[in-house]
């Protein structure tokens, strides 16, 4: 569809020009024996009359500049001319074309007039060509007639096409055909243009995600702003009193590219959806600005144009980027490259086109061909972003016509996911609990029970215990940053890890054994970023040592003395977390001791971070209260006791994490 769009559009536009050129043709050949030429014959002085007038070859015309010291002052041309006698009933014109940067025009020295400014305010009239009427009281037709024009140059200074005399029809009809061709079609441009960016920019705030929509938008108003320089002439009075022909020459012919030349690269970037990382944007947003700034340093015209050509070396470097990624995109079989390129296809045909006549034909380089093959560029530009907003628009009118079922679709696929999801996540838990089954029933001198509940079938909390000839030699719990599959198969992990270093460590002191195991899951967990909090229980005859990693801190309850109190020890840390590469941790052991009959208390953070409905905490009290209540029944009773309270108390059979409570009881 957009290669159909692109065709329609070059065949129209091919069309009008080749009619509007045959029209002109036509024209010129019924009114070609009727023309008094002045292409040929003309001299020149840098100083004018009574100075001595030199020939001037017929291409130098164009280059008038080039004829003065440092390019700047005044040229003077003469030529002579016989005019026939029919011509006294003609009403005679002189065709002057377009000039640069203006001149002053005399028949057998009277003057004709006068085309754009001279200094002290001196100014162009840029594309615009220029005419005059003829008196016949000024014409001599019984001898040759002398035409005589002064031209004032700074760097420009040309007639840039061949004048002539003629009737006054053919004269304006002629400067009707230049003037929209070279002029006042630019203007048309760029009213479109300007049009043409505010759209893209409204667009561009209705939907920001699409960031092409704002470059191709600046892309439109830099490139109006340049295409001023072609048109300027048709409204002398914006030009004439204002600001200075160097001022307009830095916004209109430097700024104004320049920065179109960023955008493009932007453009580019955006359209293939290429993310440029903050650093390249901040190198080239400040090689841009020095190049569109470098030509407001000139002092003059030449120096204003030689500061432009370094400043557009700068941008033509900055390709490079976008060259880069068009690259990539077409190795990457991107699409939109092929597009991209394709639009760029006028301006390389233009640009090798003025190459070739430049340094093969040595004509003048004419901008107004690089002009015309942007201007196709830009709407082949446009035309890509309609196709993809009438492709979007179908694509919205599809699935609002199919919308129900496009729905009801996906819904259902969504629920055929989350089945699958959830028997994964069943099966996984289900392995799990059989990986952390533990039996307890032929212990002899402990009675434990566990509750252990995950938030999502697969839970991040941990225990492990320690048995060896039907006694107790220990146990852990930790808990693992995070939830679902990724901390359940971290618990996988770190259990082998733990259980190892605890049997081969028996004879450390459990402080070392903990600095232990932290190396390994540091080194075997590799970039995974869980960390765990943990306890490490150690029963010893006479002494139970507890090394804790930033977990909720045991409870003991002493029998004799009814006394239920944390384990802790003055001036021992129980801070710290395991499984975190370079964290400074140092690992301490606290010491206690417990008679028959005395109970000890293990749980995660899940159960004290439980919230109510009001957004209350059940924190460490609920805990204390709930084990309180329960302290006479049996070890079985009192665990199952915390599930129920913590529902009561959230009003929710699911919880916001995993929980684990365990409570030993010492028999021995």
């Amino acid at each position: 569809m957009s290669k159909f769009l692109m065709k329609k559009f070059f065949y129209k536009f091919l069309l009008l020009t080749i009619i509007l050129f045959s029209i002109t043709a036509c024209k010129d050949k019924s009114e070609l024996q009727n023309r008094i030429y002045l292409n040929t014959g003309w001299q020149y002085s840098n100083l004018g009359e009574p100075h001595e007038f030199i020939n001037l070859p017929n291409q130098d015309l164009s280059r008038l500049s080039t004829l003065l010291d440092n390019k700047r002052g005044y040229i003077y041309l003469k030529n002579t001319f016989s005019i026939p006698v029919n011509f006294i009933n003609k009403d005679p014109y002189l065709y002057l074309g377009r000039v640069k940067i203006s001149a002053k025009v005399f028949i057998n020295g009277h003057p004709l007039g006068s085309v754009g400014s001279f200094p002290p305010h001196q100014f162009t009239e840029g594309e615009t060509s220029s005419y005059f009427k003829i008196p016949i009281e000024y014409l001599d037709f019984s001898s040759t007639n002398t035409i005589s024009i002064t031209v004032w140059c700074d760097d420009y200074g040309a007639l840039q096409d061949d004048p002539f005399i003629s009737s006054s029809n053919d004269v304006i009809h002629k400067i009707e055909f230049d003037n929209l061709i070279n002029s006042k079609i630019y203007m048309i441009f760029s009213v479109v243009l300007l049009l043409v960016f505010l759209i893209y920019i409204f667009i561009f705030f209705l939907r920001k995600s699409e960031v092409e929509n704002f470059s191709f938008g600046q892309i439109c108003l830099h490139t109006a702003c340049y295409l001023v320089t072609f048109y300027i002439g048709e409204y002398s009075i914006i030009y004439k009193h204002e600001y200075s022909f160097l001022l307009f020459e830095k916004i209109f012919n430097g700024a104004a590219p320049l920065l179109t030349c960023y955008f493009v690269i932007n453009f580019a970037r955006d359209f293939l959806k290429y993310k440029e990382s903050r650093r390249s944007k901040g190198i080239r947003v400040l090689i841009s600005l020095i190049a569109v700034s470098l030509p407001f340093f000139g002092r003059s015209i030449s120096e204003t144009k030689l500061l432009l050509y370094f400043s557009f070396l700068t941008m033509v470097v900055q390709f490079i980027f976008p060259l880069a990624i068009v690259i990539k995109g077409l190795v990457n079989k991107n699409e939109r490259a092929i597009k991209l390129i394709l639009c760029f296809v006028p301006i390389y045909i233009a640009l090798i086109s003025q190459l070739f006549s430049t340094y093969v034909f040595k004509n003048p380089f004419n901008p107004l061909i690089l002009s015309i093959g942007w201007l196709f560029a830009i709407f082949f530009f446009l035309s890509l972003l309609i196709v993809n907003f009438v492709k979007m628009a179908g694509m919205f009118e599809y699935m609002n016509k199919n919308l129900e079922e496009l729905v009801s679709e996906r819904t259902e696929a969504l629920e055929k996911e989350k089945n699958r999801a959830l028997k994964e996540i069943d099966l996984a838990g289900f392995v799990q609990k059989s990986f952390y089954k533990v039996d307890t029933s032929e212990l002899k001198d402990w009675d434990i029970d566990i509750a252990f509940k995950p938030m999502s079938g697969v839970s991040g909390d941990l225990y492990i215990t320690f048995i060896s000839e039907n006694k107790l030699k220990g146990i852990g719990i930790f808990d693992i940053s995070g939830h679902g599959i990724a901390s359940g198969l971290v618990t996988m992990l770190v259990k082998n890890i733990i259980e190892n270093e605890f049997q081969k460590g028996i004879n450390l002191p459990l402080n070392e054994v903990m600095d232990k195991i932290n190396e390994r899951i540091i080194i075997e967990k590799g970039n995974i970023e869980n960390y765990l909090t943990g306890m490490l229980i150690r029963f010893n005859k006479d002494d139970i040592e507890l090394v804790n990693a930033g977990h909720p801190k045991a409870i003991v309850y002493h029998a004799e003395s009814g006394e239920i109190k944390n384990v802790e020890e003055e001036g021992v840390n129980q801070f710290g977390a395991i499984g975190i590469a370079d964290f400074p941790i140092e690992f301490e052991t606290v010491h206690f001791n417990m008679s028959k009959g005395d109970e000890l208390v293990l749980y995660t953070d899940g159960i004290t971070e439980c919230t109510s409905p009001d957004n209350k905490y059940f924190g460490a009290d609920g805990i204390l209260a709930v084990f309180k209540g329960n302290i006479g029944h049996s070890v079985k009773d009192q665990v199952t006791a915390l599930p129920a309270a913590l529902r009561k108390f959230s009003g929710s059979e699911n919880f916001n994490d995993d929980i684990t409570y365990i409570i030993l009881k010492k028999l021995s």
